[in-house]
């Protein structure tokens, strides 16, 4: 049932090194033939197993706490951190060149022009000094914190603190995206996460085009004016996850799929 995943991502030699990705990559290539299904979180990923593997998968969303994450509060975070008055960006991911947390920082620089209460939360472990050299590049280091929360009911209290999450991150799902939906609080994700088939432009989110920040800080701009719509889309964002990527809903779906795989075979 699961997949071995080196082969679907253009940089994974880079990621495990040249003297270790030909064992993994042979391994990968193996392993895949004694997979009997094949479930993937996205149409995105659905689309990578074809190109990587020649093998069908069917798109089956995975789950979230949704109570958890819903009935956090963030003023917590706020009081601990000084963000009490300030207009909160947040993006949660390990900070690695996939997640595009360098987009996520260049839509702060481009909104700290003309707003001085905006702040920036990257709450992930990885490439921190890199990320700070381009805040600093930008006049915004002052403006951006650094967190690296492991547990989900602290994450929670994180989640709750944004007034707007971005996510400009490409070959990834976007589990984060779904647990800030949880807590009804408006999404801006990039066209090429999987996370963004879940979205209704305008409705329960927003989408915008790929590594394109100066794009994503307009459709902030408007969130920041706006707290009608902010509040509107975030609330449509939490039906929608309550309503259909419950934990429940995922295991009573996978279930069958077990089900079914063994009545295969």
């Amino acid at each position: 049932m699961s997949l071995p995943f080196g082969s679907l991502f253009p940089n994974s030699e880079e990621v495990y090194g040249k003297v270790n990705w030909p064992v993994f990559e042979l391994f990968d290539r193996v392993a895949v033939d004694y997979i009997d299904e094949i479930r993937v979180l996205s149409h995105f990923a659905q689309a990578h197993v074809r190109k990587a593997y020649k093998r069908p998968s069917k798109v089956v969303r995975s789950g979230t706490n949704v109570e958890l994450f819903h009935n956090a509060s963030g003023e917590s975070i706020r009081e601990k951190h000084g963000l009490k008055n300030d207009f909160i960006l947040l993006q949660v991911g390990n900070l690695e060149i996939n997640k595009r947390q360098v987009d996520s920082i260049r839509t702060l620089g481009y909104l700290s022009k003309n707003y001085d209460h905006i702040k920036l939360i990257l709450d992930g472990g990885g490439r921190r000094e890199e990320l700070a050299k381009l805040g600093e590049k930008l006049g915004v280091k002052d403006k951006v914190l650094f967190l690296h929360t492991n547990d989900d009911e602290e994450l929670a209290k994180v989640y709750a603190t944004c007034d707007v999450f971005v996510f400009p991150a490409h070959i990834t799902w976007g589990l984060a995206v779904i647990e800030t939906m949880a807590a009804a609080k408006p999404v801006t994700v990039s066209r090429k996460c999987g996370a963004s088939e879940i979205i209704e432009s305008g409705v329960n989110g927003i989408v915008v085009d790929h590594a394109k920040p100066e794009e994503m800080a307009r459709h902030v701009e408007r969130l920041i004016n706006d707290s009608k719509l902010r509040k509107r889309l975030g609330e449509n964002a939490y039906e929608y996850v309550r309503n259909n990527l419950s934990w429940e809903k995922y295991a009573k779906t996978m279930e069958k799929v077990f089900e079914q795989t063994i009545s295969k075979n």
